[in-house]
């Protein structure tokens, strides 16, 4: 039968959905126009951001590449982030979805994206050149650490819901957010809506004499926080997190390498792990590297060294770090070490130290000390 790979348009929002919504849900349905709000709207824009495959004219499956940028001090990446795989049920085990994703790699190649991100089973986007890697930590917060830490009193925190009217506490929200050097760029525009996506609920922190100390995005069971900030004045952050808890019960808080929360929730958390972000595939590993090192500087002093990388099917990258200053170039310099793209990014990216994923010679030995580089996108800006 015929079929034809094309992106979508605003004209193709329902028939679209219903495929996606009828892949997804067969046994408990889901509604992406509420999970992912900021991703699935009837403009042509937003639309456009879907590639589906046709046979006869109707949708039988489509793959979302939405365009998203990632803001690291001067540096600015561009990503690629992929989800809504889906195949109508009964258009399943004809090859369709490997069609899609292939075209939608290629596509990004084509379009100069810097990397690409996705959630989903390991080996089935390995096929497609993605790998599980980079980091981030997940902090268990319960009642017992807060009262050992605070006390019994009140934090004298109040959380209130921030809605989609309250444009006073909405742009106080934003400048939290963009005051970040390190954060995902949004849209002024869509910004409340990434607030909710999947269904998380965004919350605004008063203090006790009324004025606005910060804000999180919580689970609408509130047992889980992905983002949390709070203004530089006092530093408010952790006794933000300790009034959640309070009021809410044990938590688990998602940081990010650089959050200001990190060191000091550590202290007091009754368990922390360290997870891998998602699965990424980088196409730029120039741009992408010295962003993440330069980034990675910011974060904690870096000795001195060099190391060059040969990657396969990309070439030789020297990663340097001198004086404080540290860059990724191109080069044609002999390799210190050779590997394949899969464990080049396990070994740079982590979650893991190199030295677990590879048997280091002396010469790479600095990047013990460099990596894990931060690579992560919080899950409020994900797909």
């Amino acid at each position: 039968m015929p079929t034809e790979i094309a992106r979508l348009q605003a004209s193709d929002f329902e028939e679209a959905l219903d495929v996606l919504n009828f892949s997804f849900g067969f046994q408990h349905p889901h509604n992406f126009e509420t999970l992912l709000p900021a991703l699935y709207q009837s403009s042509e824009e937003a639309m456009s951001w879907n590639w589906a495959l046709r046979e006869n004219g109707r949708i039988r499956a489509i793959v979302g590449a939405f365009p998203l940028a990632w803001q690291l001090g001067d540096a600015t990446l561009r990503i690629a982030g992929i989800g809504g795989v889906a195949c109508h049920p009964r258009a399943r085990s004809q090859g369709y979805m490997q069609q899609l994703m292939a075209h939608s790699v290629a596509t990004m190649q084509e379009e100069g994206y810097h990397l690409s991100y996705l959630g989903g089973q390991r080996q089935r986007y390995g096929y497609f050149g993605y790998e599980k890697c980079g980091i981030y930590y997940q902090l268990n917060l319960g009642s017992t650490n807060v009262r050992h830490a605070f006390g019994s009193a009140d934090l004298g925190i109040e959380f209130r819901p921030l809605s989609r009217q309250d444009q006073t506490h909405l742009q106080g929200t934003i400048g939290l957010h963009d005051a970040q050097s390190i954060r995902g760029i949004r849209d002024p525009e869509r910004f409340y809506d990434l607030l909710l996506s999947w269904r998380h609920r965004p919350q605004i922190a008063h203090s006790s004499d009324g004025r606005m100390i910060g804000y999180l995005v919580a689970s609408e069971a509130g047992d889980l926080v992905t983002e949390i900030l709070a203004v530089n004045e006092g530093e408010p952050e952790l006794s933000i997190a300790a009034a959640w808890v309070q009021q809410h019960g044990e938590t688990r808080f998602e940081l990010a390498p650089w959050n200001r929360l990190l060191p000091k929730l550590a202290q007091l958390c009754e368990g922390l792990s360290v997870h891998q972000s998602g699965n990424w595939q980088i196409f730029d590993w120039e741009t992408t590297l010295d962003a993440l090192l330069k980034t990675r500087g910011t974060l904690g002093p870096l000795t001195d060294g060099a190391v060059v990388l040969e990657i396969a099917d990309y070439g030789r990258i020297l990663l340097e770090v001198s004086g404080g200053s540290a860059r990724c170039v191109r080069t044609e310099i002999e390799p210190t070490l050779q590997t394949d793209a899969f464990t080049a990014m396990r070994l740079l990216c982590g979650p893991l130290q190199p030295s677990a994923v590879l048997a280091l010679p002396q010469g790479a030995a600095p990047l013990e000390q460099w990596c894990p580089l931060p690579l992560f996108l919080g899950r409020q800006d994900g797909v």
